[in-house]
């Protein structure tokens, strides 16, 4: 398992994924199971699969635990009703993209790590938040804070990832909206797709 302290590939408007029945998402904590469960699985068969293999099996539960539209508006801030409906549909798609990558390559073995789910509290907004913890094979173990955003139906997706107190969301508000700024639509998908063929090069 890599564990990098970089974003975790939180990450994915306007287009509507097809979730499996088996990956609906429900109650804030079995999320994170069905998500922590994935990530294991990945780990122990990490070589059978190989790099393809894991985003194959990891895919329909990321689609299931993620609610992509809302971090991706999230994310964008005030560039995002700057956007066209074909332009926030390419955007979902690179970012899917580069968080199945994200977690093919940095959980891709097995060295006894265990992740443990443990309280869910209510915050003032109606989102959830439920703290949960990575204990790796070797060294200091690493919290995970998940916050969930519910839907009219009551089922809970993921919104925003904080480990170890640093918010995924946050950092990649920060990073895309500085090279939005820069280089504009065009060259915010020309480094979101770099990165993607950087990483499936690495992704042993």
């Amino acid at each position: 398992m890599r564990l990098l302290r970089t974003p975790l590939l939180s990450l994915f408007f306007g287009l509507v994924f097809c979730v499996p029945a088996a990956f609906a998402a429900g109650a804030p904590a079995d999320v994170v199971n069905n998500l922590h469960a994935a990530l294991l699985n990945n780990m122990k068969h990490g070589k059978e699969y190989g790099c393809d293999g894991r985003i194959k099996h990891l895919q329909p539960v990321l689609d299931a635990s993620f609610d992509v539209p809302l971090i991706a508006q999230t994310v964008m801030r005030r560039h995002w009703a700057e956007l066209s409906e074909a332009q926030r549909n390419q955007l979902i798609a690179e970012f899917r993209e580069v968080t199945a990558v994200t977690y093919a390559s940095n959980f891709n073995s097995f060295d006894g790590e265990a992740f443990t789910t443990q309280d869910t509290q209510s915050l003032p907004n109606g989102d959830q938040l439920v703290h949960a913890r990575l204990q790796p094979g070797r060294g200091d173990s690493v919290a995970f804070d998940y916050i969930l955003h519910g839907d009219k139906d009551g089922n809970f997706r993921i919104i925003n990832v904080i480990a170890d107190g640093v918010s995924d969301l946050a950092l990649r508000s920060t990073q895309y909206n500085s090279l939005f700024d820069q280089k504009g639509f065009n060259g915010l998908m020309s480094w979101l797709q770099d990165q993607s063929r950087k990483m499936r090069a690495n992704c042993d």
